[in-house]
């Protein structure tokens, strides 16, 4: 979830800063958009102390940008072009007059963002009330005067609730991104400082091998030693949401088939071959042949229904004499695994499963083929992300290890 300060993210300085970078100067820029120069002064002064960084040489000549402000004005400028598409993508799908997109930006507040990104993140103005610590009936004034200033319904309205429609759905993922450019830059200024600081966010696919995830962030804590990294562990559909908002900075795990395509970027990392496994100590793990029939003769464990291995798992059951009893279905490894030491049953794991985890000495790969012999492991990032310094180290160590250990 994107974390809104009222200090930095204020888009009244930020338009007054992204207007003295396009002015060259305090004095233009208070004239182009219509403000006092001590106004903008102020503005600018409030937007330094804020992020702890001078932003601009001031001479005879005007106001050149510092390396500091630089930085801040590629993702202000990044921020104000996510807002701009947002309004754009927006009035596209609404029978709303022709509007000047800029003019409607101007207008948004942080009051109607905040509101919104939390009543479509939450579900409802009610639970938008209680995560803002503010009454519900400012959040319900924050979400009409947001609807007036784009022309565009974006609620759902009943008797006792108010919840985002799918126009307000997809406008508030822009406005997530939009915001999350803020977030980025205290990053880029940090680097920028030398300082081994700053945060990255992975979304984690069930099956993902921990121990690979484990061993990246060993090797970025050694040159970022103050890095703060949150994993979030969860389905497909859920990680792509929090993606798509900006919650999360990358996914890791199995890529789809077919890949994606659209907003999302897919790359590869390794091949990694499906195995048949059982425990240790089972009747078949100890045989040198083990037949179709063998197989329909015990319980599976299987993936849920929505993972690319169940798919696998499928074709492979149709291919025996008779369906088996599917005894589990379950996206998590370590029930599998407790499955699978607890119970003569069988299940399909990826060579990496072995190869990271713990269960080397509890499981036991049959010798034998399977369909649709391997999966591909990658990442996953927005098509537009761009990364901060330790972002990027993350990426490339992430890399580097699955080349070590592929």
């Amino acid at each position: 979830m994107v974390v809104i300060s009222d200090d930095t993210v204020r888009l009244r300085r930020l338009l007054f800063f992204d207007a003295v970078c396009r002015e060259k100067g305090i004095s233009h820029a208070a004239d182009a958009i219509g403000m006092t120069q001590p106004a903008v002064s102020l503005a600018i002064k409030k937007l330094e102390e804020s992020f702890g960084a001078t932003l601009f040489e001031r001479g005879y000549g005007g106001s050149e940008l510092t390396l500091e402000g630089t930085l801040l004005q590629r993702r202000v400028r990044r921020m104000f072009d996510q807002m701009e598409a947002a309004v754009v993508e927006l009035l596209a799908g609404s029978k709303s007059r022709s509007v000047d997109v800029g003019i409607v930006c101007r207008h948004l507040t942080d009051a109607q963002i905040r509101c919104h990104i939390a009543i479509v993140q939450l579900g409802s103005a009610s639970a938008a009330a209680r995560k803002l610590g503010i009454s519900q009936p400012a959040v319900h004034r924050a979400a009409r005067a947001l609807e007036d200033t784009v022309g565009v319904a974006l609620y759902r309205r009943r008797v006792h609730s108010v919840s985002a429609n799918a126009a307000g759905i997809g406008f508030a993922r822009r406005l997530s991104l939009a915001l999350h450019e803020i977030d980025q830059a205290a990053n880029d200024l940090s680097s920028a400082r030398g300082l081994a600081s700053g945060q990255v966010s992975v979304g984690m696919l069930p099956l993902l091998p921990q121990r690979l995830l484990a061993r990246v962030i060993r090797r970025l804590r050694e040159d970022y030693p103050e890095v703060a990294v949150t994993i979030h562990e969860g389905s497909h559909t859920r990680l792509m949401n929090d993606l798509q908002f900006g919650a999360i900075d990358v996914i890791v795990g199995a890529l789809r088939e077919p890949r994606l395509q659209g907003d999302v970027v897919e790359s590869a990392l390794f091949t990694d071959p499906y195995v048949v496994v059982v425990r240790k100590g089972h009747e078949l793990a100890t045989r040198e042949s083990v037949s179709r029939k063998d197989l329909a003769a015990y319980g599976w464990v299987v993936p849920q229904k929505d993972m690319p291995r169940r798919t696998v798992v499928e074709t492979m059951l149709a291919t025996l004499p008779h369906r088996p009893r599917v005894v589990v279905e379950t996206s998590s490894l370590a029930m599998m695994m407790a499955m699978l030491e607890e119970n003569d049953c069988i299940s399909l794991l990826s060579r990496s499963h072995i190869l990271y985890g713990n269960y080397r000495n509890d499981v036991v790969a049959l010798d034998m083929e399977t369909p649709e012999a391997e999966r591909t492991v990658g990442y996953t990032t927005r098509l537009d992300w761009l990364a901060t310094p330790m972002q990027h180290a993350f990426i490339e160590y992430l890399r580097e290890q699955c080349r070590i250990d592929h």
